[in-house]
């Protein structure tokens, strides 16, 4: 409980009581601002750039205040997660990429760089959980995705969950079809355009 000098226990326990009911009673008075994420946001790019010019301390510094300006933003904990592990802080790392990913389960670039920390420590059952969110979440056509597939290959998943092989290949097979009749669809407005001029 907050420590105020020159009152009593109890004045401070009614002062938080107060304070708490005011909180609820009024919610609209206490908004979260946008302020705040660009404050945030611009901690986390002075991070980055930090980070570049080889300050590593106080790139970290700077990705924490971000995260504790905006507690909703994981960005700054996966660029500090990131930092960590070029600093051979792996198990820092981790709990800083699970932390982007209890924000959002869906953050992308949490689940392959958790995948990888697994990896590095030999944790295998724990990166394949990884590198399989990671494909499922991601877009078929993207080079992370790709290395999800590659990741989960050299893993042996492929041999361990038989069932697997055969949805990572129906899907890419699946795009490769999308592709091909958008490429058709194309090729046949040209001609049609071809045929009877312009619109």
């Amino acid at each position: 409980m907050l420590q105020c000098k020159g009152m009593s226990s109890r004045a401070q326990w009614w002062l938080a009581v107060g304070t708490l009911t005011c909180l609820i009673s009024f919610p609209h008075t206490v908004t979260f601002s946008s302020s705040f994420r660009e404050e945030a946001v611009a901690y986390r790019l002075a991070g980055y750039e930090r980070q570049q010019q080889g300050d590593r301390e106080g790139a970290l510094a700077a990705y924490q205040k971000a995260a504790a300006l905006d507690p909703s933003y994981p960005t700054p904990l996966n660029d500090a997660g990131v930092l960590l592990e070029g600093m051979g802080r792996l198990e820092d790392a981790k709990l800083a990429y699970e932390r982007a990913l209890a924000i959002d389960p869906n953050y992308l670039e949490a689940h392959s760089n958790l995948a990888m920390a697994h990896e590095r420590l030999g944790e295998r059952e724990k990166a394949i959980f990884h590198w399989l969110k990671r494909y499922q979440l991601g877009d078929p056509e993207e080079a992370w995705t790709a290395r999800a597939e590659e990741r989960l290959a050299a893993l042996g998943v492929l041999e361990s969950y038989p069932g697997l092989k055969g949805k990572i290949y129906t899907r890419r097979h699946v795009v490769q079809q999308e592709l091909k009749a958008h490429e058709q669809s194309v090729k046949e407005f040209q001609a049609t355009t071809e045929l009877f001029g312009r619109w």
